[in-house]
């Protein structure tokens, strides 16, 4: 078989030191110009190595290098494949080892050269982290959030089988519950993990303009066709189905008939001037893409949507669940008045706030204005990354962030983004999220659907499993709410510290194996 020689790849060890000497110039150069471009007059000096860092990465990564990648391993040096938290110190390792082979010559390197080693990258990384999620958990790196349902503002001891089983993190979302209820979850919270003594902080999520599911009725073509002892549950909705989106429920004794085709199920939306920004051809999902559908007709009051996404047994559609609009350009504010509302408790009570739908780095920059306003500049940001607007701005958002001294989380809020983006893309999708922060020194959130088939019905399945190991890369792994949540807590504590010995972020390990 052809292979090529020690004395072949030798041949090509000057040609590999002028193609990453050149890459290294195209990145600094670029970098340059965009490192103008901010205000980092008060920047510290931390972050201005991470801006540093991170632009490195993004530049960098606008190259296709699959070709230098393999001729690097070949030669059995870096392949930069884990470049990510030491972009520039990664580079310069590779071009100093080429250039003594080549040359008997150290490289040199400009003594203005500003960059992050290895270590300092993983150390401001493992810091950011400690700085929004707490004390590091014991026996794993991981840090484990969960969602608290509403039951638990009366029932202190479902906190506390949390706390034990291995919850670092309590999140509270905004669009459920009210003031009170969120003052007894926290009030439990604090007073639990004190009696414990364990460190648990809290994420108060801002609901953000999630549209959602308001009223629904089922025609009664609908109900009596499938008419059984289950009637007082959600509709079924199934493949070829219509359903009616409206501003409000009809006046009209025949709403079902507005259109040329009668609807079988209609349901309202809480927000209802959606009917006017969408057009006819675009998709709408629901809950999570658990339906998806096309919209046929519409008029000043209603759409008309086709189902063509569905299970083959149907699903039912519930009040409160998510409505996503990928093709349509909502320009909803950042923050809703209800936001602004819930803002005043959450910078009173929480450790931590979340942005729901953040789309750009002005948005990360509203809130935190609004935060300055209330006295709690040193409150940490989330920026919940669930729209594809949101994954393209994401460099944008980080690099912003820390110019302004933010502290800044991400979290991949996997069940809107998959909707957004189609679920074949969000493989790669999550997993450039991950390196991009990486290279910005950012701590993320994995989060979404999580063991959620254990935590909902109490039964495992094993891509989940597989899903959880994979959230091993993130700092933090979120879990929502569910009747055996204790239970899925106490898995993915064991999955995260079971595959520590494995994988460390996208380095693999190599521990002994008794073959």
């Amino acid at each position: 078989m052809p292979h090529t020689t020690v004395s072949e790849q030798c041949v090509q060890l000057p040609q590999l030191l002028k193609e990453v000497t050149n890459l290294k110039h195209r990145i600094l150069t670029e970098t340059e110009k965009e490192i103008a471009k901010l205000d980092l007059t008060n920047t510290s000096e931390a972050a201005l190595y991470s801006i540093l860092n991170v632009l490195n990465y993004v530049i960098m990564r606008r190259e296709k290098l699959h070709s230098l990648q393999s001729n690097l391993a070949q030669a059995g040096l870096s392949s930069l494949g884990r470049i990510e938290p030491h972009v520039m110190t990664n580079i310069d390792s590779v071009l100093e080892i080429l250039s003594r082979v080549v040359s008997c010559e150290s490289y040199p390197v400009s003594e203005n050269q500003v960059c992050i080693d290895y270590e300092g990258g993983y150390r401001q990384l493992k810091k950011r982290a400690e700085r929004l999620f707490g004390s590091p958990p014991k026996g794993r790196s991981e840090y484990i959030m969960v969602t608290i349902p509403t039951e638990a503002a009366s029932q202190p001891e479902l906190i506390e089988s949390f706390l034990k089983a291995g919850m670092n993190n309590a999140r509270i979302n905004c669009a459920h519950d009210d003031a009170e209820t969120w003052l007894a979850m926290i009030e439990h919270i604090r007073s639990k993990s004190t009696q414990l003594g364990c460190d648990c902080r809290i994420l108060m999520d801002l609901a953000g303009h999630k549209i959602r599911t308001g009223d629904i009725i089922a025609s009664k073509h609908k109900q009596e066709k499938h008419k059984s002892k289950d009637t007082q549950k959600p509709p079924r909705v199934l493949m070829g189905d219509w359903i009616i989106l409206s501003k409000s429920l009809p006046d009209s004794s025949e709403p079902f008939n507005q259109f040329a085709i009668a609807g079988d199920v209609l349901v309202t939306c809480t927000y209802a001037d959606v009917i006017d920004l969408v057009n006819c051809e675009e998709t709408v999902w629901f809950d999570d893409g658990k339906i998806g559908t096309i919209i046929k007709q519409k008029n000043d009051q209603a759409l008309l949507l086709q189902v063509t996404h569905v299970g083959p047994k149907g699903a039912r559609l519930k009040t409160q669940k998510g409505i996503n609009f990928p093709q349509t350009a909502l320009n909803l504010p950042s923050l809703s008045h209800k936001d602004c509302s819930d803002l005043e408790f959450v910078s009173q009570h929480a450790d931590m706030v979340g942005l729901s739908f953040a789309e750009c780095a002005e948005d990360v920059l509203y809130l935190q204005n609004k935060l300055i306003e209330l006295g709690r500049i040193d409150l940490p940001i989330l920026a919940k990354i669930e729209t594809a607007d949101a994954v393209q701005n994401l460099p944008d958002i980080l690099i912003k962030s820390l110019a302004e001294n933010i502290d800044i989380g991400v979290m991949i809020a996997r069940g809107d983004l998959a909707v957004e983006l189609g679920s074949v893309r969000m493989a790669e999708t999550q997993d450039e999220i991950l390196r991009l922060c990486e290279s910005a020194h950012v701590p993320v959130i994995w989060a979404t659907q999580v063991l959620e088939s254990l935590a909902k019905q109490g039964t495992i399945s094993r891509p989940e499993i597989s899903d959880a190991a994979m959230s091993q890369r993130a700092e933090c792994v979120m879990l929502n709410k569910g009747p055996y949540i204790t239970d899925a807590v106490n898995i993915l504590s064991e999955v995260l510290q079971k595959m520590e010995a494995h994988q460390f972020k996208s380095h693999t390990h190599f521990r002994a194996l008794k073959w």
